[in-house]
């Protein structure tokens, strides 16, 4: 795992990282393995939807998808059904207690990405939400390579907020981390393992419940829940006062608009 002290800050805040962090589009999903739950297949205007054979995937003939980096299983519990079987890799003992007991139809592992506790070709699909960034490389590349069998997908999945929006960027401001953190940007597989990056982006909104739905998604975020408790304490004080600045950021939903962005690439 990367050496940031971000990587192993949210076990303390597992369970508001459950309850306040977004999950994952359908049409992300979608558009990683290929076929949509029901059978269908989406439409993919973003790239072909093709493997390199030219054929179309087809999700019922998946064994196995591995959840790397699952946190609190967000991403996991919508994997349920587009496999067989649905793996779910997670370092953090308090982040995997929670998803265990979230989500116990899928297998939690203690291990990371740099190691993996699975045979070699042994998964169809890996997916990564929210925590790629966080991987060490190129450790973690030939792990995905490793475990995936030929052909295999891994999907490389980031929820973005869109800052541009007022009040959102008042948001950042008030937390003190106005620009996104070092590093904290969609990034390619090894091209020598992997095949060319595909990508897709689909428009989002996270709903949050009222204002301390934002208070506790603000708490999750690396760089706050790093803070000392008085810088917390007075963050909390800032985003109290933004909260009463804006109508609808008193209201018992809260939408804060966004995009989830995906990269997509098969094991040579």
């Amino acid at each position: 795992m990367s050496g940031s002290p971000y990587a192993r800050s949210f076990g303390a805040q597992a369970r508001a990282y459950d309850r306040f962090r977004p999950r994952y589009p359908a049409a992300a999903l979608d558009y990683v393995l290929g076929t949509a739950a029901d059978g269908s297949v989406p439409d993919d205007s973003a790239a072909d939807g093709t493997v390199p054979d030219g054929t179309v995937p087809d999700s019922t003939a998946r064994r196995r998808i591995l959840d790397l980096g699952a946190g609190t299983g967000l991403l996991t519990r919508d994997l349920l059904g587009r496999a067989a079987e649905v793996l779910a890799v997670e370092p953090d003992d308090g982040m995997r207690a929670v998803l265990a007991e979230a989500v116990p139809e899928a297998v939690a592992l203690a291990g990371s990405a740099e190691r993996i506790p699975l045979p070699d070709a042994s998964v169809d699909a890996v997916l990564v939400g929210q925590a790629f960034h966080w991987f060490a490389r190129p450790a973690a590349d030939r792990e995905l390579a490793r475990v995936l069998r030929p052909g295999g997908v891994v999907g490389l999945l980031w929820n973005f907020t869109d800052r541009s929006a007022p009040w959102v960027s008042e948001l950042y401001a008030a937390t003190q981390q106005p620009a996104p953190p070092e590093g904290y940007q969609p990034s390619d597989l090894d091209g020598a393992l992997f095949t060319a990056p595909q990508r897709f982006r689909t428009e989002v909104q996270h709903e949050l419940p009222g204002p301390d739905g934002l208070i506790g998604l603000a708490n999750t975020w690396s760089w706050v829940t790093t803070r000392s408790p008085a810088d917390r304490q007075a963050i909390d004080r800032r985003l109290r006062i933004l909260i009463g600045r804006h109508a609808e950021l008193q209201q018992p939903i809260i939408r804060l608009p966004g995009w989830t962005t995906v990269i997509r690439q098969y094991r040579r």
